[in-house]
């Protein structure tokens, strides 16, 4: 095979590489209750799905847990909220940043943008509504298993 002709595949071979590589992520993701669209994604999502690295990187992602923390949790639901759990018995209100449905196999993503950067305090809401789980500390991080099932317990509720 002539050089030009091999170097003519080679760099074929790799543009559709840097193609795909810079597409499969791109669009508008988001997920909502019963969707099995985000049944490939373990561990940390952000991993792949980049904040600001492409048109697809999500804001906000994670995996919710049943109590064992092996069982995925399907179709709860994720708040971002500007004040902690402790403070919202108080007469000050809450302001929600976000509301995030976890899909139909426990994850939850968006890539709407959201403002994150004053903090806040996650929580999450069984399928059901009778329990809510809320986190104590303030984030800015909105790559929730780059802690949760890493150095923090997952994400968990019944």
């Amino acid at each position: 095979m002539k050089k030009s002709t091999l170097r003519g595949l080679s760099l074929s071979l790799f543009a559709s590489i840097a193609i795909y590589s810079c597409t499969h992520v791109s669009g508008t993701y988001i997920s909502s209750h019963g969707s099995m669209a985000g049944r490939s994604m373990k561990d940390n999502c952000m991993d792949c799905h980049k904040t600001g690295a492409t048109e697809g990187g999500f804001v906000v992602a994670g995996t919710v847990f049943r109590h064992d923390s092996v069982s995925r949790n399907p179709n709860c639901t994720i708040m971002l909220h500007t004040r902690s759990s402790d403070s919202l018995k108080s007469e000050l209100p809450d302001s929600v940043i976000a509301t995030v449905e976890v899909d139909g196999v426990g994850n939850f993503y968006t890539t709407h943008p959201i403002d994150l950067s004053n903090g806040f305090y996650p929580s999450v809401t069984s399928a059901s509504g009778v329990e809510t789980q809320h986190m104590k500390t303030l984030t800015t991080n909105g790559s929730c298993n780059s802690c949760h099932g890493v150095t923090q317990a997952h994400i968990v509720i019944e």
